[in-house]
């Protein structure tokens, strides 16, 4: 997977919509507006090695980092509940997919109900 099937993929989940808060940093949210909540981090996409952050539950976050070498904790965010992902790594696009979608359903659920997309 690269950057481009990653925007795809979030971009087909139900109220998922693009966010740059942070000048080129690009973010994917689910929620209406101010109150969306990011599931996904993709950065610039400027990177070497195309790295994303995704929410985990995290009970599997230790799991995939003795997993695969291409997850690592990332960058001023909670390393129980988020990782790293290395998308020229070792893991498998349908798991990568397979997570992106599990992001966003974590996310999802802390949403108000009414502030939930159908």
């Amino acid at each position: 997977m690269d950057h481009g099937d990653v925007q795809t993929l979030c971009e087909s989940l139900p109220g998922a919509w693009p966010d740059t808060p942070w000048e080129d940093d690009l973010v994917y949210k689910v929620g209406p507006g101010e109150r969306g909540k990011i599931f996904c981090f993709l950065g610039t996409g400027a990177s070497p090695d195309g790295a994303i952050s995704i929410k985990v539950d995290p009970e599997l976050a230790p799991i995939l980092h003795n997993q695969y070498e291409c997850v690592s904790h990332p960058s001023y965010l909670s390393k129980r509940h988020w990782i790293a992902v290395n998308l020229n790594g070792d893991m498998p696009d349908d798991e990568l997919e397979e997570l992106i979608e599990d992001s966003y359903k974590l996310v999802y659920q802390t949403l108000p109900k009414r502030l939930r997309p159908a």
